[in-house]
């Protein structure tokens, strides 16, 4: 298979919707609806982007990294280099208000100041999005959700992080949270360090101790609560292109075991969510006519 680090000019001028993840595991979960093309990778900016298609609709497939800086770049990035139709982030999140784990949110407009002003998402891919009927994974690990997930329409969510205006750096084999590439990526590579060596000093020296700060990511006035879906959607706003998140719920209510909030629930319950988020990505597109 042939990878390429350049887009011809159908390429270019081909509109196709961005789906974007922020880490393998959510990336994986998209992976697995997506037909790829035959050479399906672009490198461009030091990212990876997959081309192919989900419920045949033409899209673009990339990992942004954790965080606000690396969800911004990768979205300016794909933006500038390709014909985006429109924009969808699909991955997980804290949840409160109306959402629970498992459950799947897709807010209405998102925040990046804690709720002092919002952006509102693209209503007409919002409506879409109220039409869904999904069926969602509720086991996981053997362990009984003992409801039922739905898709929660509407609502508020918000992106923040704590690593001080700092892109985080993903680690090399670092697994499904915080490795460097999906698993499934056509060109994963063991030896592929993503922005380890250009971000991890920079990232050591000015958020590390901001990091071992636990903070909760669950928050009552927000239906999804995670650290980049509002970046990515005011690069998508910039460039005047449609914009929707869809957010899988880790860690807040609903959990039968218990567990003391995030980040216990994050690692028992971010498959379920990623795995939800993904059916409801797939589902959208298959029904929406696009931009």
């Amino acid at each position: 298979m042939a990878f390429t680090g350049a887009v011809g000019e159908a390429g270019r001028r081909e509109r196709r919707t961005l789906v974007l993840s922020a880490f393998p595991g959510e990336a994986d979960a998209v992976l697995s609806h997506t037909a790829l093309d035959p050479d399906p990778v672009v490198i461009a900016g030091g990212r990876h982007f997959y081309l192919g298609a989900i419920a045949g609709k033409k899209v673009i497939v990339a990992m942004t990294g954790i965080g606000l800086v690396n969800a911004t770049d990768t979205t300016v990035v794909a933006l500038a280099r390709f014909g985006i139709g429109a924009v969808v982030f699909s991955g997980v999140a804290g949840g409160a208000g109306r959402t629970r784990i498992a459950d799947v949110a897709v807010p209405a407009r998102w925040t990046l100041d804690h709720g002092r002003t919002f952006r509102p998402v693209d209503p007409d891919m919002l409506g879409e999005a109220g039409k869904l009927s999904v069926a969602l994974e509720s086991v996981v690990r053997r362990i009984d959700l003992r409801r039922r997930p739905r898709v929660v329409v509407g609502g508020d969510g918000c992106s923040w992080d704590n690593n001080n205006g700092v892109a985080f750096p993903c680690i090399p084999n670092g697994g499904d949270v915080f490795g460097c590439q999906p698993r499934t990526a056509p060109d994963w590579s063991r030896r592929y360090t993503g922005n380890f060596r250009q971000a991890g000093g920079r990232w050591l020296r000015s958020a590390l101790i901001s990091n071992l700060k636990i903070v909760s990511s669950s928050d009552p006035a927000f239906d999804a609560t995670d650290m980049e879906t509002a970046a990515a959607q005011a690069v998508a706003d910039e460039y005047g292109i449609p914009f929707l998140g869809i957010r899988g719920i880790t860690d807040g209510p609903g959990d039968p075991l218990r567990l003391p909030g995030f980040p216990f629930q994050f690692f028992c319950y971010k498959r379920i969510a990623a795995v939800n988020a993904a059916r409801v990505t797939a589902a959208f597109l298959r029904n929406w006519a696009g931009a």
